[in-house]
């Protein structure tokens, strides 16, 4: 049935939609069939997939606080949580900036220094996480760990910053009909990159020139590899046209540490 109205709504190229991030009724346009990254919020420019990441986030908020708020700007200054966002741009995180114990970062990348700031932002390397064990209660993350030479290498350091109960909410492009992830490129010894396919680029707000390279494309061997690492999985695929979640992709990864 959704899909069917999704179908009406692309015909229009609009919606009216709740929009869980800034808490505003909206308008939203319609530009393009790609649902997941479209559907975008006039005013918080949040899109599909980052209102349904928004939605996870608030779901272990008011789980672990008794609360029922509805909106990442109605959640209070201190929610008692310890949040991690790997990003410091976007929608997600100018609405959960405000938070007590918030943190973010970017990867500015090897030449700088990895566990200072640059400009105000934290530089990490997910697959060397400054932070002690044991001290995290959420990880956020949206189309990032595609981009990691390593990526399990991070996964794991995840899993090691997160408290015992606590979890990394995330997307990834992701294959649901393949067993196997594509590697797309790796680092060698030399840490020189290797390239298996054509190199694939991503955009990337601070890499606005050529993007960002993409390593791994995951599939179910991804679940198969954060259960070994001591996560359960959960993989919610979700649809609403009144929150403005569309498209079929929709999906969105929750681990918790066991």
């Amino acid at each position: 049935m959704n899909h069917y109205i999704e179908k009406q709504l692309v015909k229009l190229g609009f919606s009216f939609i709740f929009c869980n991030v800034c808490g505003s009724i909206r308008k939203v346009k319609i530009r393009t069939e790609n649902l997941r990254e479209d559907v975008t919020c006039r005013k918080c420019d949040s899109n599909s997939r980052k209102r349904h990441l928004a939605e996870e986030i608030l779901e272990l908020i008011n789980k672990r606080n008794d609360t029922s708020y509805s909106s990442l700007r109605k959640v209070k200054k201190g929610s008692g949580l310890k949040i991690y966002n790997v990003e410091s741009n976007g929608a997600l995180h100018h609405y959960l900036k405000h938070i007590d114990d918030y943190v973010c970062s970017e990867y500015f990348g090897p030449y700088e220094i990895h566990g200072k700031e640059k400009n105000g932002i934290l530089n990490i390397d997910l697959m060397n996480i400054p932070f002690k064990e044991n001290t995290l209660d959420i990880v956020v993350s949206t189309e990032v760990f595609e981009h990691i030479p390593d990526p399990y290498k991070a996964f794991r350091e995840v899993h090691r910053v997160l408290k015992k109960g606590g979890s990394h909410i995330f997307t990834v492009p992701y294959y649901e009909d393949r067993e196997n992830d594509v590697v797309k490129a790796f680092l060698n010894e030399h840490n020189e990159i290797v390239y298996l396919t054509e190199p694939e680029y991503h955009g990337d707000p601070i890499r606005s020139d050529k993007g960002i390279l993409v390593y791994t494309i995951f599939a179910q061997e991804m679940q198969k590899k954060l259960k070994e690492i001591g996560f359960d999985v959960t993989v919610n695929k979700k649809r609403s046209i009144i929150k403005g979640v569309f498209g079929d992709n929709n999906l969105v990864f929750i681990t918790t540490k066991l």
